[in-house]
């Protein structure tokens, strides 16, 4: 990992914290999802709790140079989002949260449609977004064609 991109997780992974910390101060609600919304034009990364409400706000200075150095950076966006949110030390920060389960981080655009999610917890689990039925299913199909050349 090279050191920018070193810096832009534990910055991420720094903020997702301290929403996680603003959340689990008010004892008045259990979460059960919390909404990442990025705007892509000012570098700025807000984080909601279930009733839309904010909870953090800030600018993600590391992704100017990742901006400039991406051919789809959305799409690079998302992949950091999901490789910050899977690692160790989130897993131990999202499993503290007090949440009703199972407990999802989506990204949203501005008007609140889910754009994909993140990663879900359920309170023994961590799920995140994968092609599993698609790999599956090819696992599957693979298997059944070895069992029945002996067949054939």
């Amino acid at each position: 990992m090279a050191v920018s991109e070193k810096k832009l997780h534990e910055k991420l992974a720094e903020v997702f914290i301290d929403a996680i910390k603003k959340a689990n101060a008010d004892d008045a609600y259990s979460l059960s999802d919390m909404y990442v919304c990025v705007k892509y034009d000012d570098l700025s990364l807000l984080i909601y709790d279930d009733t839309e409400q904010l909870l953090l706000s800030t600018t993600i200075d590391e992704w100017d140079e990742l901006k400039e150095t991406c051919d789809n950076f959305e799409e690079t966006v998302i992949d950091t989002l999901k490789a910050v949110l899977g690692s160790k030390l989130m897993r131990e920060e999202l499993e503290s949260l007090e949440f009703v389960g199972p407990f999802s981080v989506i990204l949203i655009d501005e008007d609140f449609e889910q754009i994909c999610e993140l990663v879900t917890v359920d309170h023994d689990n961590i799920v995140l977004e994968d092609n599993f039925f698609e790999k599956i299913d090819k696992e599957l199909d693979d298997f059944f064609e070895q069992l029945m050349s002996d067949v054939k």
